[in-house]
């Protein structure tokens, strides 16, 4: 998602699968929210791998990254009722299902580092 975000981000034309499907090449408007979703990602993959205790030491009880893990799952279960319901097939097809497996793994991994 990191990678395709920054593929929108610097015009390829992909917008069929992202932000309702309006837009073959995103407007500069969308490319930006496009670069701020590839730092969303970015940041996710860092959590997940410090929540996970395979970044830093003692990172794991950290309460950015106790908390981050939490506001991974809501973003990407907004997501994911967004793609559902979006009129764009491929965000309907695609997304929704991806952003639900990103949803429950970041639940699987929030709720075992709380044990």
């Amino acid at each position: 998602m990191l990678i395709f975000q920054i593929l929108l981000a610097v015009g390829l034309p992909l917008g069929a699968a992202a932000f309702g499907g309006k837009y073959e090449v995103l407007p500069a408007k969308l490319r930006l929210a496009s670069v701020i979703s590839a730092f969303i990602f970015a940041a996710a993959f860092f959590i997940i791998l410090a929540h996970g205790g395979l970044l830093g030491g003692g990172s794991r009880s950290s309460s950015l990254v106790r908390v981050g893990i939490w506001v991974l799952v809501t973003i990407f279960g907004v997501s994911t009722l967004a793609n559902i319901f979006s009129r764009s097939r491929w965000e309907r097809l695609i997304m929704a299902p991806v952003g639900f497996v990103l949803t429950v793994c970041c639940v699987i991994v929030a709720l075992a580092g709380s044990s």
